[in-house]
């Protein structure tokens, strides 16, 4: 016959506590004065993993409004900035007894509405006609301290990070053409985005920068590979070992750029001699297996990010949110040459 579950008093008994001071442990409200000293938390929670205690989120996410997890709506898992941001939340959650959860699709408004997370980053509201709506009925219906990645959204109930690399872009183009006449874009196909890659903000922008210094015809500097590091590094040999292989790029993303640079070195090309790189984005160390890309990038955006998630979700009170407006700048790495 199986053996009913744990139940919270029998871990408090155990521990030799109050089952309100267990409760406050393991229901991810650790950080509160009711949940006793470190002593006492660790008491709690040894007791709780010997008896094999598995809490009710549900349950807990009905009494007391908090899920216990912050949820990152990545849409992409395998882009190395996203990793990188994991990494920092998850490192920054823990300590609040909070959980850092991955969603690799772009369904997240279904899953938010059915779930109880303290705190959500949701990061293409900008390509979905219908993102700014969902969001707004989200942080209205739901329990999630919902943070919104967007330039097109101000707070209203809600907090926002503004962060538009289209000056960046800009900028990345004009650095590059003060030394070679033509600048070209490496761009992911975008097949499920409407207009696809060339009418996304990122791509507008370096169209727009061409144009601006009279260049063209604009659209044939785009070169476009599929997004994933085998399709993109394999796009970007044949590129370099092609007759017109380029010497200045701008990478849509810190993803394309390693991809770009480890074709650059398997196709026998110096950077920066040959083949100068910017990456719009962060590149993270552990992706940077040639040296450091230079980019256009937010200061300690990762951090940054992750202070954002957990002051909404350790903070439940209500409040109106707050706009975080992040500025881009230029980090020069080995991918560019040093300015004169």
């Amino acid at each position: 016959m199986p053996r009913s579950p744990v139940t919270l008093a029998e871990v408090a008994r155990a521990a030799g506590v109050s089952p309100a001071t267990a409760s406050f442990v393991l229901s991810g409200r650790g950080g509160s004065r009711s949940a006793g000293s470190a002593e006492t938390k660790k008491k709690v929670r040894a007791a709780a993993q010997a008896l094999g205690y598995v809490p009710n989120r549900h349950a807990q996410a009905m009494r007391t409004g908090r899920g216990g997890g912050i949820v990152l709506a990545l849409g992409d898992v395998e882009d190395p900035w996203g990793l990188q941001l994991a990494h920092q939340v998850r490192e920054d959650a823990l300590p609040h007894d909070l959980s850092t959860l991955l969603l690799a699709d772009e369904r997240w408004y279904q899953y938010l509405l059915g779930a109880s997370a303290d705190a959500a980053l949701v990061t293409s509201i900008d390509f979905l006609p219908d993102g700014p709506d969902q969001v707004r009925r989200l942080a209205s219906s739901t329990q999630s301290g919902i943070v919104a990645f967007s330039v097109r959204m101000q707070p209203d109930g809600f907090d926002v990070i503004a962060s538009s690399p289209s000056t960046a872009i800009g900028e990345a183009y004009r650095r590059l053409r003060a030394r070679h006449d033509v600048v070209h874009l490496l761009a992911p196909e975008l097949l499920d985005r409407p207009g696809g890659s060339l009418a996304h903000p990122r791509t507008t922008a370096f169209l727009n920068a061409a144009r601006d210094a009279d260049d063209g015809p604009v659209e044939d500097l785009v070169t476009v590979a599929p997004a994933t590091g085998r399709g993109t590094y394999q796009v970007s040999v044949d590129w370099l070992d092609g007759p017109r292989h380029p010497s200045a790029v701008v990478c849509f993303t810190a993803f394309q750029a390693v991809s770009l640079q480890l074709a650059a070195e398997r196709a026998g090309l110096r950077v920066p001699e040959d083949l100068e790189i910017i990456s719009i984005g962060d590149v993270p160390e552990a992706s940077q297996y040639l040296g450091p890309i230079s980019y256009y990038g937010v200061k300690d955006v990762f951090a940054r990010i992750s202070a954002v998630l957990i002051d909404r979700a350790t903070d439940r009170t209500d409040r109106p949110g707050e706009l975080h407006t992040f500025t881009w700048q230029f980090f020069p790495g080995v991918t560019t040459r040093e300015e004169t």
